[in-house]
């Protein structure tokens, strides 16, 4: 009987090891990418909660002549709640009370973490801006 030799299957240690490194390439590349896209939608969430939160002061304004103490939603979460950002109603600077301005604050929950943008306000004024290592133009675009 006469044998056949066969092919040799499967990959060497070298090949397979190779393909790890490549991938590990990659994952490093993406990761950091993924993760600012992540945080630039949590602050889009976070200015769209402050617009529609002011909205709302602005119609009990009209009706009152005075600004709510305490703001209508308490996160930025759209439609059944659970946003990133704590929304929270203050005077504006050089204010005493919130009779006559506000400012409107998103603060980042705990657990999650934005390096570049700790919180976002709005004032009744039309003022915008943020905190941390982004400039106000950063954070509103």
């Amino acid at each position: 009987m006469k044998r056949r030799h066969r092919a040799p299957r499967g990959f060497t240690l070298m090949e397979l090891m190779m393909a790890v490194v490549v991938v590990a390439i990659l994952a490093a590349v993406a990761y950091p990418v993924y993760t600012e896209a992540l945080r630039k939608g949590w602050r889009a969430e976070a200015r769209t909660a402050l617009m529609q939160e002011m909205q709302q002061q602005e119609r009990f304004h009209t009706q009152r002549a005075t600004y709510s103490a305490t703001p209508f939603r308490s996160d930025s979460g759209l439609g059944s709640g659970g946003g990133k950002y704590t929304l929270a109603v203050g005077t504006c600077a050089g204010q005493a009370d919130t009779r006559h301005c506000i400012r409107l604050t998103a603060t980042l929950r705990r657990g999650f973490v934005d390096p570049a943008v700790q919180a976002l306000w709005l004032d009744s004024r039309g003022e915008k801006g943020c905190t941390g290592t982004v400039s106000p133009a950063g954070c509103w675009p």
